[in-house]
């Protein structure tokens, strides 16, 4: 940022904005720094992305700011609303919120700025000065690592997955796009097509809630929203580099999108989503990323650290140093083998759209684990000793682990009707697991599919187990078997 001669900067407006709203009412400093948000009234000139906000409480400047996104009114945020509440903040219908890049200023370098007002533009040519030495000292220099939340999709973000929606709710903001639609433009992020020069270019929806000045960021921390609600880990993409506005780049892919548009239109006739729709809004992508650098988990695994309602949101959130710390953990474990006893929250039904019509469908996957579970139980092992989807490896999760004092039994699940596909299935992951982190020692891989082994499967199962050095078994399961004890047909 460019400064004048007096040393402040050029084209920069500076804004004061109190945290205590009336006289001896009390301070909302803490939730304006725990959720990164300031307020606005329609009454007052709009905040803009270079402008800098000086945080006050009471007559000291305790933090700096910059929005990084729209502002939303403060009444359809019910948890916000309420919070504030509780310091006489009324949520009236000319309220609003705008989220920030929030900075807090060092104790010993916080100064005073006597102006009674509440929010007001700051004139002071003394506080303006020093706001900008301040800006520029502690914060240009900052790395840019902020976290997005990404539409969910069950395809790898290769290719749309489908989602509930109806005509009704089209053009209503206050339904999720892909409710709307049947689609999420994101959900073609990952697709080898878009792949230029060891670039992947793709469209991530909180990267337009960005300032117009941001051209780069260091880091993109991506989580996603399952259907049943899980909050999950997608992965880090890093250096990322915005490209929306940039003509040479959007003709070089927008000619790209055109050449593969019946192949776009085709996958998302096969799940049903409104293609017309794209025809006519197919966002060109808005970022590029070396793919090489991606750091993704194999797959999106549930984390229970993205709670609070601003994560419900399509925004472009800086990653917060506690946040940061967590999500660091997880990648430390990444390739860890990380057992851990107990059964994973999912349920064995599920609700499945079809042509915009709901049904309960049976979750085959979640039956056998369920009685796989059971049956560990009745031949005698320890609920400590058991994890049903809850060992992550190499990010991904196993379907069912068994221990015993320091080896493993690994099982997948597969759910074809023939044994040979729940082999062919299988395999990759069940090796990928037992292999991936070289300090563990698994004594069993156990692969289990509704479809017992015919003699030619039986003969191939066989020479498979004589080319491996691991002991290698195959379980067909009986669903209408009463029978515990013989649920199970091992082979």
């Amino acid at each position: 940022m460019a400064v004048d001669a007096n040393g402040i900067f050029k084209g920069v407006n500076f804004w004061k904005f109190g945290c205590n709203w009336g006289s001896k009412k009390p301070s909302f400093y803490d939730v304006v720094k725990k959720h990164n948000i300031v307020l606005h009234t329609d009454d007052k000139e709009e905040y803009l992305g270079t402008d800098i906000i000086l945080i006050c409480e009471g007559h000291s400047v305790r933090a700096l700011a910059q929005v990084n996104g729209n502002r939303e009114k403060l009444s359809s945020n019910s948890s916000l609303k309420n919070e504030l509440l509780l310091f006489d903040v009324i949520a009236t219908g000319d309220l609003y919120y705008y989220p920030i890049n929030f900075q807090e200023i060092p104790s010993d370098q916080q100064f005073h700025y006597e102006l009674q007002q509440g929010r007001i533009q700051v004139r002071d040519f003394a506080t303006k000065k020093r706001t900008s030495q301040l800006w520029s000292d502690l914060f240009l220099e900052q790395i840019d690592k902020r976290i997005m939340r990404l539409t969910w999709n069950s395809n790898n973000w290769e290719t749309p997955c489908g989602h509930s929606w109806h005509p009704k709710n089209q053009r209503n903001s206050a339904i999720a796009y892909e409710n709307q639609y049947g689609f999420g433009h994101e959900e073609w992020l990952f697709n080898e097509r878009f792949r230029i020069g060891g670039y992947q270019y793709g469209y991530i929806r909180g990267v337009n809630n960005l300032s117009e000045d941001v051209e780069f960021l260091d880091q993109i921390t991506l989580y996603t929203i399952r259907d049943d609600k899980q909050r999950c880990l997608v992965g880090n993409i890093h250096n990322v580099e915005i490209i929306e506005g940039y003509e040479e780049e959007e003709e070089k892919i927008e000619n790209l999108i055109a050449s593969y548009m019946p192949s776009m239109l085709d996958e998302l006739k096969k799940v049903n989503a409104d293609y017309d729709r794209f025809k006519n809004d197919y966002l060109l992508p808005n970022v590029k990323f070396k793919w090489d650098e991606a750091d993704l988990f194999n797959e999106p695994f549930s984390v229970d650290f993205l709670d609070g309602a601003e994560f419900n949101r399509f925004q472009a959130y800086r990653l917060q140093e506690e946040l940061e710390v967590s999500i660091e953990r997880e990648f430390v474990k990444k390739v860890k083998f990380d057992f851990q006893h107990g059964k994973a929250s999912n349920t064995a039904e599920y609700t499945k759209s079809i042509s915009n019509k709901k049904t309960k469908v049976k979750r085959r996957h979640g039956e056998i684990t369920d009685d796989l579970y059971d049956y560990l139980i009745s031949q005698g092992f320890k609920k400590e000793n058991i994890s049903v989807e809850k060992t992550r490896v190499g990010g991904a999760i196993v379907d069912v682990v068994l221990k015993h004092d320091e080896e493993f039994d690994l099982f997948e699940v597969k759910t074809s009707n023939t044994a040979l596909k729940n082999i062919r299935q299988a395999l990759g992951q069940i090796f990928e697991y037992a292999l991936m982190d070289g300090e563990i020692t698994c004594k069993r891989l156990v692969i289990i599919g509704p479809a017992e082994l015919k003699e030619q499967e039986k003969d191939y199962f066989n020479r498979l187990k004589d080319l491996i050095q691991m002991k290698l078994e195959y379980w067909g399961y009986r669903s209408q078997e009463k029978v515990m004890d013989k649920k199970f047909i091992i082979e």
